[in-house]
């Protein structure tokens, strides 16, 4: 009996501990047109240029929607990282924060105009404007602090 309940506080603590020490969350680059459509000249210059943010940090997990256009996006860092691209639905956001606070170090997650701001809101618990459909450079990081996450809202130099 006590070898069961020192598992089962063991198995507690681990997931009490376990959350992600910081978050990236990006909007996918900048699109051609269609249903599904992939990113652009513009758009795979930026999804490269991704890599500049991360001089410091390597991310132990890449999540994506399973769409062209955020796939596309993520493929530059996942495979500078060698990671393999997890993908989510966008329609459950809820289901997926808890995958996210599961995972630990740097998460990327690429997301849509209006998925991104939702997830930081839900991890952050805070209010975030909306993204206009024509931005494409803003982001967001959340550092763990505590309990909680803090949500900075960046603009990208290029």
């Amino acid at each position: 009996m006590k070898y069961v309940l020192a598992s089962l506080l063991l198995l507690f603590a681990a997931n009490v501990s376990a959350a992600p020490e910081t978050i990236f969350l990006f909007r996918h680059s900048e699109k051609l047109t269609g249903s599904d459509p992939h990113l652009s000249e513009v758009g795979n210059n930026r999804a490269k240029q991704l890599l500049n943010l991360f001089s410091e940090e390597k991310p132990n997990a890449v999540y994506s929607t399973a769409y062209n256009r955020t796939i596309e996006t993520a493929t530059p860092l996942a495979e500078h990282f060698g990671l393999p691209i997890k993908t989510y639905d966008p329609r459950d956001l809820a289901e997926f924060k808890q995958t996210v606070m599961a995972e630990n170090g740097v998460v990327v997650i690429v997301g849509h105009s209006n998925t991104t701001p939702e997830l930081a809101a839900l991890i952050a618990q805070v209010a975030v404007e909306k993204m206009p459909e024509t931005e494409f450079d803003r982001y967001f990081i959340l550092q763990k602090v505590g309990q909680g996450y803090q949500l900075s809202r960046l603009k990208m130099n290029f």
